[in-house]
C-alpha cells in the first residue's frame, strides 16, 4: 500500500469487497425467498497470508462468506468461498505481477478450480481450496503463529515486493 496509488486501492476495495457484499445480499434475498440456491464468492489463498491489501480484501471475503453461510442455515441456500492458489488467467498481468516468479508446479488449472468449486457448492461446503498442496498450505497458514506468517507469506513473496 505504501507508495501505491490510493485511487487504485479504493477501486480494488470496491471490486473485491463492496461488490461481494452487495451481490451476495441481493442473491441471498432472492434465493431465500424461493427456498434454494447457492452463492459462490471468489477469495484466494492470499486470504491466509499478509500480502497487503489484496490479502486483506480476500480475507474479508472468507470471513464474510463464513458468516453468510451461518446466517443462511436452514434456508435452502448455501454460501461457499473459493480460495484458489495460482491459476493461469489474465489476473496477474492486469495486476502488474510478474508470474514468472512462481514455479510451473505452483499453478492449478482453470478446469480443476472450476470443477472443485462446483463440487463444493453442490456439497454445501463453506470454504474450498482446489488442489491438495494449496489445501495443506492453507491449513498450515491458519495454524502457525501469525508472526511466522508475516515472515514467510508477506509482500516479499507476493510477486510485488515493497521497496
Amino acid at each position: 500500500m505504501l507508495g501505491g496509488d490510493l485511487a487504485r486501492e479504493e477501486l480494488a476495495l470496491d471490486v473485491m469487497v463492496r461488490s461481494v457484499l452487495v451481490l451476495s445480499k441481493v442473491a441471498a434475498e432472492e434465493m431465500t425467498a424461493r427456498g434454494r440456491g447457492a452463492i459462490l464468492n471468489v477469495s484466494s489463498m492470499s486470504a491466509f497470508t499478509t500480502m497487503g491489501t489484496y490479502a486483506a480484501h480476500k480475507a474479508w471475503v472468507v470471513t464474510f462468506t463464513e458468516g453468510l453461510a451461518v446466517e443462511l442455515q436452514g434456508t435452502g441456500v448455501t454460501a461457499t468461498a473459493l480460495c484458489p492458489g495460482l491459476v493461469r488467467t489474465e489476473f496477474h498481468a492486469s495486476a502488474g505481477l510478474d508470474a514468472s516468479v512462481w514455479p510451473e508446479g505452483a499453478w492449478v488449472g482453470v478446469e480443476k478450480v472450476a470443477a472443485d468449486a462446483l463440487k463444493a457448492v453442490r456439497r454445501g461446503k463453506v470454504i474450498v481450496t482446489p488442489s491438495v498442496r494449496y489445501a495443506a498450505a492453507g491449513a498450515v497458514l491458519r495454524l502457525v503463529p501469525r508472526s511466522l506468517v508475516r515472515r514467510v507469506a508477506g509482500p516479499a513473496t507476493s510477486g510485488r515486493a515493497m521497496v
